[in-house]
């Protein structure tokens, strides 16, 4: 007996189109409320349900397109706005088919639909169909013109940050889309623009939240899901970065965006041969991302297929020769097949920059050595030792996970750094003891804070990090809050000290 997946949604959808007693102007009413607040699905239903009624309906006709569009299906929009007879085409027509061609990636068809931008919002559409056409140049122009134009320009401006993300120039991106934000605070444009800009810059905290704040306002908006979800698994949080996965599959089981997601996250937990069968059926859509591409070879390599490991790593290293991690990949995949030269020929590059990884160094010895060669000593003699351009790099990285509550990142880097130094430092174990702290290993944490203290005694932030983890975890809330108190009492002016010294008062 074949089963069909139900939800609640899908089962009041059902009996919105039986029409539950509604008049038809009554569904239009429904329909508008649920379009105005971001029900999508629900607006279409209505819509559907009260053109049932009133077959050809301009306003239910036009509310059933604009909720197509939102929801992406331009091929769908274009259908029902077709159906609207020209001496009944509502003002905002002309925009709805721009926007539903833009959908459909008919980018002439938008420009000559646009062709003269009367809004901001029309040369918006002007300069994305300008993109879609590769033409940079005249969708800055578009932009250009659209900021001299009437109307509300928080989307015209979330497409000028994204061009300048395209173009590398962070800095200005960050401007403009916080300029997007003011004019617009809940156009998805601005909100989604702004998370990418957060991205770019490396904050996954503000990322997420301007992720969760899209999701919040517009539930069903796709790029906004996907990008919550992916946030997640980039700061370690697993299990609700699959929770979202497995929701976005849901509503899109053919998105190889998803898709990918689900093998990362695989990858992620050690689970290698899920990672590989997620993504083996969708080979041909990986060519189009490197990304995808070193995932999938991630994923093969770990579970023995090292030749077609070979046959996805060696195009990508061709193409990318900067990236570290396929190049690393690919010299592990020639060592695993017995290829000890050819594995030594591509590390090499990696293995003598100043700043080697220890896994790194640790594939260049073990190919010199298989292959005879000279330099194995010396790569396995750095891979123990610390250089300062890798423990500068080591440190960023790991100071870098830890401000992005990338708790697991941020573990793996001080635990190296701590390693490979000669003597212990103070402020690496006690970031170390905190990140620790976040994932409840709480008995390392006390163990690893307390050494730091031993070192430091007198540091503020290291009694605060000691003081704190022996108050929450109950280890000795005693010790640590004598450990606050000195730490208040040595940075006096350190409001965060304070915080959690009367959090502790307080009990």
């Amino acid at each position: 007996m074949k089963m069909t997946h139900i939800t609640l949604a899908g089962i009041a959808s059902l009996a919105l189109l039986t029409g539950c007693g509604l008049a038809p102007e009554e569904k239009l009413a429904e329909a508008e409320a649920s379009y105005d607040a971001h029900d999508y699905s629900g607006a279409k239903v209505y819509a559907v349900s009260a053109l049932k009624d009133l077959p050809g309906d301009t306003e239910a006709l036009t509310l059933l397109a604009r909720a197509q569009i939102a929801m992406g299906d331009g091929e769908g929009a274009m259908l029902s706005l077709s159906q609207i007879a020209k001496a009944n085409q509502p003002a905002e027509y002309t925009m709805l088919v721009a926007e539903a061609e833009l959908l459909r990636g008919e980018f002439n068809a938008v420009l000559e639909t646009v062709a003269k931008p009367k809004t901001a919002d029309a040369a918006r559409l002007s300069a994305l169909a300008h993109l879609g056409l590769n033409d940079l140049d005249a969708a800055k122009r578009a932009i250009a013109s659209g900021e001299t134009l009437p109307g509300e320009r928080s989307g015209l401006l979330a497409v000028k940050a994204q061009i300048q993300l395209l173009e590398g120039n962070v800095a200005a991106a960050q401007g403009t889309a916080s300029q997007a934000l003011a004019q617009g605070p809940d156009n998805i444009d601005a909100l989604l623009v702004s998370a990418r800009v957060n991205q770019a810059l490396f904050d996954l905290p503000a990322t997420l939240g301007a992720y969760e704040r899209a999701v919040k306002l517009y539930p069903q908006n796709f790029p906004a899901q996907l990008g919550r979800a992916a946030t997640l698994g980039e700061m370690g949080q697993l299990e609700a970065a699959k929770e979202a996965a497995s929701q976005l599959a849901q509503s899109a089981p053919d998105s190889i965006d998803v898709i990918h997601l689900k093998a990362r996250i695989a990858l992620e937990e050690n689970k290698w041969q899920t990672a590989r069968e997620l993504l083996q059926p969708h080979e041909a859509a990986l060519r189009q991302d490197p990304s995808k591409q070193a995932t999938y070879a991630t994923a093969l390599l770990r579970v023995g297929q090292v030749a077609q490991a070979r046959i996805w790593l060696e195009p990508l290293v061709e193409d990318y020769p900067f990236l570290r991690k396929p190049r690393a990949l690919l010299a592990e995949a020639e060592l695993a097949a017995g290829e000890p030269k050819a594995a030594l020929a591509t590390i090499r590059s990696l293995a003598e920059r100043p700043d080697a990884k220890p896994e790194e160094l640790a594939i260049a010895a073990n190919a010199a050595s298989a292959a005879g060669d000279s330099s194995a000593a010396r790569f396995a003699a750095r891979e123990k030792s610390t250089t300062p351009e890798w423990f500068g790099g080591e440190l960023a990285k790991a100071d870098s996970a830890l401000r992005n509550q990338q708790w697991r990142k941020a573990i793996g880097s001080y635990e190296a750094i701590n390693a490979r130094i000669a003597e212990p430092n103070a402020m690496v174990l006690n970031n170390l003891a905190y990140a620790k702290s976040k994932l409840g290993e709480n008995k390392d944490a006390v163990r690893i804070a307390l050494q730091a203290v031993d070192i430091a005694p007198d540091h503020p932030a290291i009694l605060d990090t000691a003081g704190w983890i022996l108050f929450e975890t109950g280890e000795d809330r005693t010790r640590g809050l004598r450990m606050l108190e000195k730490a208040a009492r040595l940075d006096p002016d350190n409001t965060a000290i304070a915080r959690r010294l009367a959090a502790a008062k307080r009990g």
